[in-house]
């Protein structure tokens, strides 16, 4: 997309790619899971950039990886508090009721959203949720947070989302355990620790369940199939039909063949702007690129569509560079 296309996009300075790059190595230096471990503001501000909106609103949220709910249940802390349900509460669930005592590898059953948001400037909300889970125990759990949690817009799907609609293998894990992704064909494992999956691309999807919503929020956390997750979603991004996204980046899986720039890239001629997410703020990685970030760690990026001008303006204000 070209500058005069969007006049209002940034595209950094030397000095500020220079500038952001230090904050952001100082900020690794201090904490090496910065953005591996990402804090919540982000949806806070989408929260507060979608209040212009109707009060009244249906959001569409996708969740590919979504192993035990805790993303789930953090959307439904923030987007109906109303039903009860937030990461505490699915870890009661979990650890009383599954016998599942995992509080998730970044204490994800400790994260809450903030109280101004959710007192100070509601929004009626629903939501539709469709949840993608390939690991058969842990499918098996989701159903029953799926039953537990009782709303009947969200869906849980047991197939994984990839670059193409067939089969893969992947590697047996145990119930809840966020460490395990689709494999390569040339993957050297026991046959005892891989099974076979279903797989379909994210733009089948959604043409086989004739969903014609905008999806407001896509997260993508497939253990190194992330680009693979991307790739499937061509005939979306065309449409427009995606407003932002997050995906995790590291060195594992396609990740080890692919680079973040390469990904941020088409993403950019797909429409979108990305950021590094992370703990306090964001960095934004779109026209404003240092090979500081070219990282091979656990690493969260985030995206929005450049025509999502107003959530890049309430993002604007978690940058780095402001704080």
């Amino acid at each position: 997309m070209s500058q005069s296309t969007y006049p209002n996009e940034k595209i950094c300075s030397l000095a500020s790619i220079l500038t952001q790059a230090n904050k952001f190595q100082q900020l690794l230096s201090k904490d090496n899971i910065w953005s591996a471990c990402y804090g919540n503001d982000y949806l806070s501000m989408i929260y507060l950039a979608d209040l212009n909106k109707s009060l009244q609103q249906k959001k569409l949220l996708f969740d590919i990886g979504a192993n035990k709910g805790y993303t789930i249940a953090l959307w439904l802390s923030m987007w109906m508090p109303e039903i009860g349900v937030n990461p505490k509460s699915l870890y009661m669930y979990l650890s009383q009721v599954l016998k599942i005592d995992d509080c998730g590898v970044c204490t994800d059953c400790n994260e809450t959203i903030s109280n101004s948001v959710q007192t100070n400037n509601r929004i009626n909300t629903t939501l539709e949720i469709h949840a993608f889970e390939p690991m058969e125990s842990t499918y098996q759990a989701l159903r029953q947070v799926s039953t537990w949690i009782n709303i009947s817009t969200l869906y849980i799907h047991k197939i994984a989302i990839s670059n193409t609609t067939g089969i893969a293998n992947m590697k047996k894990c145990p119930v809840g355990s966020e460490l395990c992704g689709l494999l390569a064909i040339d993957h050297s494992t026991s046959n005892e620790k891989v099974f076979q999956t279903s797989t379909i691309t994210l733009d089948e999807f959604v043409e086989q369940k004739n969903i014609q919503q905008k999806i407001d929020l896509l997260k993508i956390d497939t253990e190194g199939a992330d680009p693979l997750v991307l790739q499937g979603a061509k005939k979306l991004f065309a449409k427009k039909q995606i407003r932002i996204l997050i995906f995790e980046n590291h060195g594992i899986g396609t990740w080890k063949t692919t680079s973040l720039l390469t990904v941020i890239e088409f993403l950019s001629k797909e429409g979108f702007i990305c950021y590094m997410l992370g703990k306090t703020g964001l960095a934004r990685l779109t026209n404003c690129w240092s090979p500081a970030f070219d990282i091979k760690r656990w690493s969260n990026v985030l995206c929005v569509h450049r025509e999502e001008e107003h959530v890049r303006h309430f993002l604007d204000r978690l940058l780095i560079t402001n704080i």
